[in-house]
């Protein structure tokens, strides 16, 4: 047996870690921190207890309490009572980390402004997990977690982010993923690399790599369109291109072909972002 030493428990807030699929991904430290605490704040309790029972902890030996988005200040107060007569709590989620696009800042910060302590158990997150094996690069990166929902709002952050040079993490549903990867086409480059990673450490988990302008190609590759997505895109390319070739080239399409259409036939030849060409297009017709 293992013999492992943990750091003395003290009062304060434990910010946990817990497996995003594959259940052995729960470090030594974080087993020995659930055990040890008898307060335990939860997103779902009915989660937590279907993992601290799969961990052969005694659920009846608890005290679990559901802390989400909406959770009252009067409710952190309690938490915060709790840690001042001395003792441990520890603050898990359904998956991954605590407060990565997950409900607990309010809570950490009131916290630490009380003067307690808030300490780290760390493990598996999902972003960073679907970074280190996307093959993208990793020396800079931004993690936005779930796109808004108007396409407006989108494509304002993605023409944003672009402008960055960083790789860019999303998190997104099965129902919006292809609208997503269609926005991504027009906005960045065709040539911009873009790995999606589904159901991270499960039964069915899938990593793709693709190019953006293959997106469609790519989605007949999803065994499924369920359960969770990591999208990641690549830093933007940003090529050199004959600018003055392809403003003739716009002038001659517009004489018979519609904008829309213009731009279109334009951005699959050249192999640039649609955006990039409309924005082009707009500005000489209004000259």
């Amino acid at each position: 047996m293992i013999n492992l030493k943990y750091p003395i428990l003290e009062p304060g807030l434990y910010v946990i870690s817990v497996p995003i699929g594959c259940l052995s991904d729960l470090t030594f430290r974080a087993l020995n921190v659930l055990k040890s605490t008898k307060s335990i704040l939860a997103e779902d309790t009915r989660n937590a207890k279907t993992l601290l029972s799969a961990l052969e902890i005694d659920i009846f030996q608890k005290k679990i309490s559901s802390y989400h988005e909406h959770s009252s200040k009067l409710e952190r107060k309690k938490v915060i009572q709790l840690i001042k007569n001395g003792e441990s709590v520890a603050l898990i989620c359904d998956a991954g980390t605590p407060l990565i696009s997950d409900p607990g800042y309010k809570l950490v910060r009131e916290i630490i402004d009380t003067g307690l302590k808030v300490l780290s158990v760390p493990g598996v997150s999902s972003p960073i997990a679907a970074l280190s094996v996307s093959g993208l690069p990793t020396d800079t990166f931004s993690f936005i977690g779930f796109l808004p929902v108007s396409k407006n709002k989108k494509l304002e952050i993605m023409e944003k982010y672009k402008e960055l040079k960083s790789s860019l993490i999303i998190f997104e549903s099965g129902k919006r993923i292809h609208k997503t990867l269609n926005l991504i086409n027009e906005v960045y480059d065709p040539m911009t690399e873009i790995c999606i990673c589904r159901e991270l450490t499960k039964k069915y988990e899938q990593i793709i790599r693709f190019k953006a302008e293959n997106f469609e190609v790519a989605m007949e590759t999803f065994s499924s369109l369920k359960g969770e997505f990591v999208l990641i895109i690549g830093k933007n390319i940003n090529r050199d291109l004959d600018w003055e070739k392809i403003d003739k080239k716009i002038r001659q399409y517009k004489k018979n072909n519609t904008l829309k259409s213009t731009v279109a036939v334009l951005a699959t030849e050249i192999k640039i972002s649609k955006n990039l060409i409309y924005k082009r297009a707009l500005k000489i017709f209004e000259e």
